[in-house]
């Protein structure tokens, strides 16, 4: 399912959604997929899924549409969480 607008804007405004472990703007790792090795930050969440996908701006410059669970926190992100257990 699509993500209303009101979700949409808490996620700009880095509000948690529920099932989504990610966040606006953190550096993510692609472990797996077509994209596997390529890194990037998320942009957004287009599906609301038991697998949210989510819009990564890979650091080519290129958008990938890439469910969560082949997505992995970069070490630069986990520093800046502060005790967070997003992981």
């Amino acid at each position: 399912m699509k993500p209303s607008l009101d979700q949409c804007n808490a996620f700009l405004a880095g509000k948690p959604l529920p099932g989504v472990r990610l966040r606006h703007n953190d550096h993510v790792q692609v472990i797996a997929g077509e994209h596997a090795g390529d890194s990037g930050s998320v942009v957004s969440v287009d599906e609301l899924t038991d697998d949210p996908l989510i819009r990564v701006e890979l650091e080519s410059g290129y958008d990938a549409l890439i469910v969560q669970s082949r997505l992995k926190l970069s070490a630069s992100s986990s520093a800046q969480m502060s005790g967070s257990d997003r992981l």
